[in-house]
């Protein structure tokens, strides 16, 4: 996958506690990559019919979308937190990924603006959407 690198160690400070983090953890790094990994499949499903992610997720450090990568932190610590009971998911978790996933659903139906890069193809940025109209009807019978 190419997100295993999208996201530091010292992006989780600003989401989660270090010492929750490694407590989620219990010293058992994949649980991260895991998690990781079923946020990145969330995005991609929902935003690469639109918008070139996989250049996204290759960009590193101060190059990445800040948006972007806050998504990815709300959706992983989500998905780490379900190896515990749901009495135990702090509220605020759980409201931030409710808040995420409303978000990139909006983005993905074209409800929110983005500044994700959109999918080219020769030249023409390839959406579900078209710009325009067909040409006014003429309602002159002598036309």
């Amino acid at each position: 996958m190419t997100m295993m690198n999208f996201l530091q160690q010292s992006d989780y400070r600003t989401f989660i506690n270090p010492e929750l983090l490694s407590m989620l953890l219990g010293g058992d790094v994949d649980k991260l990559e895991e998690a990781e990994g079923y946020a990145y499949g969330f995005i991609m499903s929902n935003l690469a019919a639109r918008y070139n992610m996989q250049t996204e997720f290759s960009r590193s450090g101060a190059a990445r979308n800040q948006t972007l990568v806050r998504w990815m932190l709300s959706l992983s610590v989500y998905f780490l937190h379900n190896t515990v009971a749901d009495t135990d998911i702090p509220e605020r978790v759980a409201k931030n990924y409710d808040d995420v996933r409303r978000e990139i659903e909006a983005v993905a139906g074209g409800k929110a603006a983005t500044d994700l890069l959109p999918l080219q193809k020769d030249g023409k940025v390839k959406t579900r959407f078209r710009w325009g109209s067909s040409p006014k009807r003429s309602h002159n019978p002598f036309e």
